[in-house]
Order: C-alpha cells, then structure tokens, then sequence
C-alpha cells in the first residue's frame, strides 16, 4: 500500500501568516496528498476564513494532488504548544503515513513535497531543512529566512520515539531533541545542500509572535538545553505523551474533513 503523504501545520490567532502561506499549501505538484490543520483554538476568525477560502479556490486554486483538507479543533482555549498540537494531529494518522511538519509562517515551493518525501523511509531516514550536523554545538539554520523545524518523518518512526518532548513548554529546542532521538532510533538525517534545495522560506517576523501564545513564554537556556538534549541516551521523550494518545486526543479535539477531491 502507498503510505500517505501528510502536510501538517499548526495554528493560533496567526490568521495573517496563514492568509499569505495557504495559497502555496494547497499548490503541491507531483505527488498525492493531504493537508492537515491544526487549529488550536484561533479567536481571530480562522475557521470562517478557512471555510471562505476552500469554497473561493477549490475549483481552479487547488493541486489536483491535493486529495483532502483535514482539519483538527481543540475544543478547550489554551495557551499554544506545538509539541502538543503536531502530537494531536499525528495520533488521528495512520502507521505508514509520512508526515510533513511545516509551521504556519513558511512558504513551501511547489515542488516541497514532491522532492523531499521519496527520501523518507521508514525505519531507515528523516528530512531536517537544516545543515547537516557535525557535533552537538554544530546545529544551525541554512539561511536565517530557511525554516529550521521543518522537517519530514515516517508516522511508524515518530511514534516509535513517542512523539514530540511535551514538557518543553517553552520555545526552542524542541525540534533538536525529536532530531537527536530519531537518530538514536537508527535514523539517517538527510540535509538539503544550500537554500535552493531546501524549497522553502519563512516570513521574517519578531519574537512577539513566537512567546506570546505560548504556555511558557521564556526561552530556555541554549547551553544547559543542548546538553540536556545532546546528553540523552534514550529515542523516548521522558514523559509520555498525552496527545499523542488517541483516546485523549479526540477527547479535547474534534476532527472534520473540510474538503475532499
């Protein structure tokens, strides 16, 4: 059976990212897939937005590789993780999906997916838009408007480590400690080459938007954080996680298919 292919973003109250960003969502060429939102309870109109938005451009706006939008509300107002939410999103998936993990504020070029996905196999290698690293200090974007934590990655893998470390509440590190675990499950990180090759951009924006939502709007300490993470042994997050559970999932969220070819 061919896996699926998942593009997945996560969104609270960035309405304005999304209304640049969707457009280049909905535009992959040369590969079947579908695009999975998740909506951590938005109060900035999103999902009118959303629903106005399928409606004006399925007919002639949307890739005829695009085969379903899929979209997942939280039901409760909580402060944003994104652990949390592309958790969420991966416990409604299948075991052979492959997911593609891209934050609101990215345009993806048209040709994202259809590039980076054949070098996602299963129990053997993950994408990771970022140089290829060489020590534990070494990590570090390609360019500053290259997104550093997007990244691609079997469904089967990403549970097999459990999931995204939920108890960073705080911003950063978060996308270096899945990195580092996958690899200790045996993984090979594959890097692009230069900035063309990543196929994507992000909108430069200032750190209000990144804190303010947040559970915890500190950022950690750089140093005492990559040791912690660099300094693990084991592919497990050291909690389990909750949202990666179906059954707590779909208690604190609903899923609905918005659009389907």
């Amino acid at each position: 059976m061919t896996a699926k292919v998942k593009l997945i973003t996560t969104i609270k109250n960035r309405l304005e990212h999304f209304q640049k960003t969707f457009p280049f969502m909905v535009s992959q060429y040369g590969v079947d897939y579908e695009l999975w939102i998740v909506d951590y309870h938005s109060n900035d109109n999103f999902q009118n937005y959303l629903t106005e938005q399928i409606e004006f451009r399925k007919s002639d706006a949307f890739s005829p590789n695009l085969k379903r939008i899929v979209c997942i509300e939280l039901n409760e107002d909580k402060k944003f993780s994104l652990k949390k939410a592309r958790n969420m999103a991966v416990s409604y998936c299948d075991e052979g999906d492959i997911l593609a993990f891209t934050d609101v504020d990215v345009f993806v070029g048209m040709d994202y997916l259809n590039h980076w996905v054949p070098k996602v196999i299963a129990g053997e290698s993950f994408v990771v838009t970022r140089w290829k690293e060489t020590k534990a200090s070494a990590s570090r974007r390609i360019e500053p408007e290259i997104n550093y934590g997007n990244y691609l990655v079997s469904s089967k893998d990403f549970i097999n480590v459990k999931g995204m470390e939920e108890s960073f509440a705080w911003w950063g590190g978060d996308d270096d400690d899945i990195f580092h675990r996958l690899k200790l499950a045996g993984l090979q990180e594959i890097n692009p080459y230069n900035a063309q090759e990543a196929k994507q951009f992000s909108i430069i924006h200032g750190d209000a938007c990144r804190f303010d939502l947040l559970e915890d709007s500190s950022r950690h300490d750089s140093a005492e954080l990559f040791k912690k993470i660099y300094s693990n042994l084991d592919r497990l997050q050291s909690i389990d996680s909750d949202h990666l559970n179906q059954e707590y999932s779909s208690s604190i969220s609903k899923k609905s298919v918005r659009y389907e070819r």
